[in-house]
């Protein structure tokens, strides 16, 4: 079980998806997804975390305009994201990101229940005021889409990915803690 309510992640996140205006309504998805499931579902084993670390780690640019080191998904910080281009710029090192990621998945326990319970709190939201970019006729489309394929992990908007080209591991706040005061000069 969660140590906060549905409602305490959406008034989280609800604030960061209004402020940000290329979030769309998967990039809501994937945020509780990972808030709630974490990103254990991105581990196959050491060998396939390490080369497709290591593909991202080879391509992506120096960090972005305002692009948070560290990035919590929920109330607390239990679970977040470390941003690669910032964490590569600081001198983090690929092999330290892995261990902390595959730790993590580890660590984190997966709480499937809650995804749905947020999930839905946040159509109550959508359905009662729209927010953001999110459209409650968003929301059933994509709801009535995952739920066709039993509600998997999805990827980002093509709008976000296009406008961020994101580049994470999601990880848990003791994990990251340790990766940003150990590791990072």
């Amino acid at each position: 079980m969660l140590s906060y309510s549905p409602s305490a992640l959406i008034d989280f996140a609800l604030p960061k998806w209004e402020a940000d205006p290329d979030v769309r309504i998967e990039d809501a998805y994937k945020w509780l997804y990972q808030a709630t499931r974490g990103g254990e579902h991105m581990v196959l084993s050491r060998e396939a975390a390490d080369e497709a670390l290591e593909k991202e780690w080879q391509t992506v640019g120096p960090s972005k305009k305002n692009e948070p080191l560290w990035e919590p998904l929920c109330p607390g910080g239990r679970i977040g994201r470390i941003n690669i281009r910032p964490f590569k710029d600081r001198g983090g090192k690929a092999g330290d990101l892995v261990d902390g990621f595959l730790a993590s998945s580890r660590e984190y326990r997966s709480e499937p229940e809650s995804f749905f319970d947020v999930w839905e709190r946040l159509e109550l939201r959508i359905k009662a005021h729209q927010t953001g970019n999110f459209l409650h006729s968003e929301w059933l489309r994509l709801d009535a889409e995952m739920k066709a394929k039993k509600y998997p992990a999805v990827r980002h908007s093509k709008h976000y990915s296009a406008a961020r080209t994101p580049a994470y591991r999601v990880i848990t706040g003791t994990e990251a803690q340790k990766l940003l005061t150990a590791k990072i000069v």
